[in-house]
């Protein structure tokens, strides 16, 4: 009997997800940029953390997702389980010049996007609808999200993006 209750116990600890032991990293934010007529923008920042090396195995390895995500309509649960409404979203990516130092600038080519169907699909957000959205506001609230295998999800402390220069980005006109 004590033996099928430490088989129990060590089968529910393998379940377990570990602790990444990592503080959450403070981003600054660098600046923002349209991608030329696309409604993509490029977000970059810098880490004190090498957010794609979280877990010491090299740049990437072993990261299942790396996303970088901006609350756009003052929803500020960023959590997994969590689908915000309105954002601006992107997978992380390093700067090439910066790999392997201990603060690190990264970039996301982020889309601003409203979820549909419970998570199922997403619609890019108009330039009139951005607009009205980001009317009040001085900065909206961004924060890095990574996911690993075996690993608990690890969050960054939150950086406010300034909403005068992504609105300038947004209005900028495009080519005829």
């Amino acid at each position: 009997m004590k033996r099928l209750w430490l088989l129990l116990l060590a089968i529910a600890c393998s379940s377990c997800a570990k602790d990444h032991e990592k503080p959450p990293a403070d981003l600054n934010f660098i600046s923002v940029e349209r991608k030329a007529d696309l409604s993509l923008y490029i977000v970059r920042y810098k880490s004190n953390i090498n957010l794609l090396d979280l877990y010491g195995r090299g740049m990437g390895a072993g990261i299942a997702s790396a996303q970088f995500i901006c609350a756009l309509d003052g929803d500020h649960d960023f959590s997994v389980e969590h689908e915000i409404a309105r954002s601006a979203y992107g997978r992380i990516q390093a700067d090439a010049a910066q790999t392997n130092q201990p603060t690190s600038i990264f970039f996301t080519e982020a889309f601003l996007s409203e979820t549909l169907d419970k998570g199922q699909s997403r619609r890019d957000l108009s330039v009139e609808e951005l607009n009205t959205l980001l009317a009040n506001k001085k900065t909206i609230p961004c924060k890095a999200l990574i996911t690993a295998y075996g690993y608990k999800a690890y969050y960054s402390n939150s950086m406010q993006l300034p909403v005068a220069d992504l609105l300038r980005e947004i209005n900028k006109p495009t080519a005829p």
